[in-house]
């Protein structure tokens, strides 16, 4: 029994939804800021970001939350300004958007 019925013609088409489905699945390093002054929060990714290049992470997931954005822009530019962060991005709209910025570290 083969695979199907599927013709000599037929084109296989990514799969979009599971392949957004299995984003957000992936193991990142993650830490929650929800809550926390300014200055709290920056030492945290600060401390963070240390220990994941330490494990040879690739990736980290800041969760600041969308509120007024102050903690969001600060912690970005915190992100801009680290030596060990090759670049960062909002995070898709499935799994936090502009509330999440994760950020591509330097191994």
């Amino acid at each position: 029994m083969g695979s199907g019925n599927r013709g000599r013609n037929s084109i296989r088409r990514p799969n979009r939804r599971a392949a957004t489905m299995w984003a957000h699945t992936r193991k990142f390093r993650e830490i929650d800021l929800h809550g926390m002054m300014v200055d709290d929060a920056i030492i945290r990714v600060s401390v963070a970001i240390k220990e994941a290049v330490k494990r040879r992470e690739v990736r980290i997931r800041i969760n600041h939350g969308k509120g007024t954005g102050t903690l969001r822009h600060e912690v970005r530019a915190m992100l801009r300004a680290h030596p060990a962060v090759r670049g960062y991005r909002p995070a898709p709209n499935e799994t936090g958007g502009d509330g999440v910025t994760e950020g591509d570290l330097r191994i």
